[in-house]
């Protein structure tokens, strides 16, 4: 494991980095003069999965607020599209923003199957697209050298954060693992590479079960967990499935050890147990948590929403929103000038650097965390760059 020296920078210097427009204070190479960006934001806003769109939003609005004043000599005006956490609507939400809305960007989807969905709609419109919070790994698989070189992939996927957390486990001392996660691509996609990794760290996977998105009874699953005598409860879930698993394990009796990705250990997690002690002890693999070097995001989220630390999808769509901008300042604000801006982006920001490989994906920070006394603790943070 690599792990985080001093190269990490507070959102300032980050949103310094995004709003430094070159010497003669333009943006790209051939532009001048005022410029108005359009961006896209597809993601959920209707079903189970709403609060996906309606967490980015307000991440997004927060960094072209602060993009206002860093960046004046570019405006950003964004629109949004519902792609419902899944690969139809992606397809028609990304096809929307650009040929209807006529985008010149498009950030999302949070959710792998919007992802998934959307990306062959790419390449007749030249629309690159920058997911900030999906994690299946045939995304990168597919762009940059794998045949797409409109998509992009700011945050880690499950096969970086996979190799480091099945190894983790292992070093526990844990033999037996047991996987119960969402049915969709997120999950499944996670489950797949477990499946695989496991194995190879020295952990044998004795079950795998799944379960539909926003479920309320988990009791089959878990009854199948403990029937298969797993020493390690691996979760690929959302906050609220991971409060009710817990609930329903305290129900049931169950003291095996939750180690999670996806939202079992974060803000909203906790809260929506009802009862933080269910959570005590709660591991998790992550690729965004509250730090202090992000003081500026966080002072700013709570100033504007009202919320100490804001919910990752947020954080994640305001970072990649920074992202994005600075794409804009290499290369020009027009689909062209941003395709070759994202190739030369390098950024140090408060989730660690962003720099894409030849597979357009980003190499940020990874972060393994424990649920103490109600609260959030980083274990670990691991700089998956080198």
């Amino acid at each position: 494991m690599r792990h985080r020296g001093t190269r990490t920078t507070s959102l300032a210097a980050a949103l310094v980095l995004t709003a430094g427009v070159g010497a003669c204070g333009e943006v790209g190479a051939a532009d001048d003069g005022d410029k108005t960006v359009k961006v896209g934001l597809s993601a959920a806003f209707s079903g189970k999965s709403a609060y996906y769109g309606q967490d980015a939003k307000k991440g997004v609005e927060l960094a072209i607020e602060n993009l206002s004043k860093t960046m004046p000599e570019v405006s950003f005006e964004l629109v949004t599209a519902d792609d419902e956490c899944s690969p139809q609507g992606g397809a028609s939400a990304f096809r929307k923003l650009a040929d209807v809305d006529g985008v010149d960007a498009i950030l999302g989807s949070p959710c792998s199957s919007g992802t998934l969905g959307g990306m062959p709609t790419l390449a007749r419109s030249k629309t690159p697209a920058l997911t900030f919070a999906s994690t299946n790994a045939k995304i990168s698989e597919q762009s940059g050298v794998g045949g797409n070189p409109y998509m992009w992939r700011m945050n880690i996927d499950d096969s970086i954060m996979g190799r480091y957390w099945t190894k983790y486990i292992a070093d526990a001392g844990k033999k037996r693992a047991a996987i119960v996660a969402a049915n969709n691509d997120f999950g499944r996609g996670a489950a797949d590479l477990y499946t695989k990794l496991l194995p190879e760290a020295g952990v044998e996977l004795v079950a795998t079960e799944y379960y539909d998105l926003g479920g309320s009874d988990f009791r089959a699953q878990l009854t199948k967990v403990r029937a298969a005598q797993a020493d390690a409860f691996i979760t690929f879930a959302e906050a609220q499935d991971c409060a009710q698993m817990l609930r329903q394990m305290k129900e049931m009796g169950m003291t095996v050890a939750m180690y999670g990705r996806g939202g079992c250990a974060t803000a909203e997690g906790i809260r929506l147990t009802g009862d933080p002690a269910l959570a005590e002890g709660v591991q998790e693999a992550s690729y965004w948590t509250a730090t202090e070097s992000q003081r500026e995001l966080l002072d700013a989220y709570q100033a504007k929403h009202g919320e100490p630390v804001p919910p990752y999808n947020a954080a994640l769509a305001y970072y990649g929103m920074i992202t994005l901008a600075e794409a804009v300042k290499q290369g020009g604000p027009d689909k062209a000038g941003i395709l070759d801006g994202l190739k030369k982006v390098d950024l140090d920001t408060g989730i660690g650097p962003i720099t894409f490989d030849q597979n357009n994906q980003a190499h940020p920070n990874m972060f393994i965390l424990k649920i103490e006394n109600g609260k959030i603790n980083v274990l670990d943070t691991i700089d998956t760059s080198k």
